[in-house]
């Protein structure tokens, strides 16, 4: 297949293709040694309890170890680094309402997936490793829980715009905006493209029993931008699907739910829901495709 991204001109572009991913790395590592940084500073000082200082923290990662990588690197290597970036809107509205509905209807499905994943027993000798990455997930939502603060109708609002929709627009900006670009624009298979660059974001949350779900909501992200040709639109299905986060722990945190019903949906008795799910989704998918620019 060939990309059907719009490539940038060649003379536009600086640097190899080798040196232009070394560079983005670079960034990226020096951006995520500043983040923690600042996190450890934070957290001596003010104490990691404060859901204003988690928050403080968050910000500071998304500046510095998400956008700033992205942006810095597209004005180093070329001339047009919107462009790169696929900085464009113009997206349709009937592709708008359909990717939004993805996120939604595929919940079931995706509760599946969710777990399958959380399930997997590693046994014999890979057990401490299993046990070890349970307690960096567990340590991962706690944090995520603090930053809930009171369950307050401000708490929750905050954490939207930082948990739900910052998070999301860096990430998108990060994932798929450059790295994705990076590797289409030097000449890497679209399709490997979006998968590698998924594969990198799944990765980095350093969340195992969660990797199969966020493989396929990365993938999933990376087709909107090849379909969409702008980094808006995964960006708005990503700030979508973590607010939705943010309302489920809002919602737990003050009402105390011990489940929250959403969760099981596909799950047990209910699998026929996943199965009808799981069909919508890609009838919705395909229609997406169609709509591609």
């Amino acid at each position: 297949m060939t990309n059907p991204l719009p490539d940038i001109r060649h003379d536009a572009l600086m640097l190899t293709r080798r040196s232009r991913l070394i560079l983005f790395v670079c960034l990226a590592l020096l951006g995520y040694i500043i983040t923690g940084l600042l996190t450890t500073v934070l957290i001596y000082k003010f104490g990691a309890e404060s859901a204003r200082i988690l928050r403080v923290a968050a910000i500071a990662q998304d500046i510095f170890a998400l956008i700033a990588p992205a942006v810095i690197t597209a004005m180093m290597i070329t001339r047009l680094p919107a462009e790169l970036l696929e900085l464009r809107g113009g997206v349709k509205k009937k592709m708008w309402m359909l990717s939004l509905a993805v996120i939604i209807v595929a919940a079931p499905a995706m509760n599946c997936v969710i777990d399958f994943n959380q399930n997997l027993d590693a046994t014999g000798a890979l057990s401490p490793i299993a046990d070890k990455l349970r307690s960096m997930e567990e340590n991962a939502s706690l944090m995520i829980e603090r930053m809930q603060g009171n369950g307050s109708w401000t708490d929750l609002l905050m954490n939207i715009l930082i948990i739900g929709i910052a998070a999301g627009v860096s990430e998108e900006l990060f994932f798929r905006g450059c790295l994705q670009r990076l590797l289409t624009t030097g000449g890497v298979n679209t399709h490997a493209a979006v998968w590698i660059a998924a594969a990198v974001f799944s990765t980095v949350h350093m969340q195992f029993f969660g990797f199969l779900p966020r493989l396929l909501l990365g993938a999933y992200f990376g087709y909107l931008l090849v379909w969409g040709r702008s980094v808006w639109l995964p960006a708005g299905a990503h700030a979508l699907n973590n607010s939705i986060y943010v309302v489920a722990m809002w919602l737990y945190k003050r009402e105390g739910t011990p489940e929250l019903t959403v969760d099981n949906i596909g799950l047990g008795d209910t699998w026929p829901v996943a199965l009808l799910s799981l069909a919508a989704t890609m009838w919705l998918i395909a229609r997406i495709r169609r709509l591609r620019r």
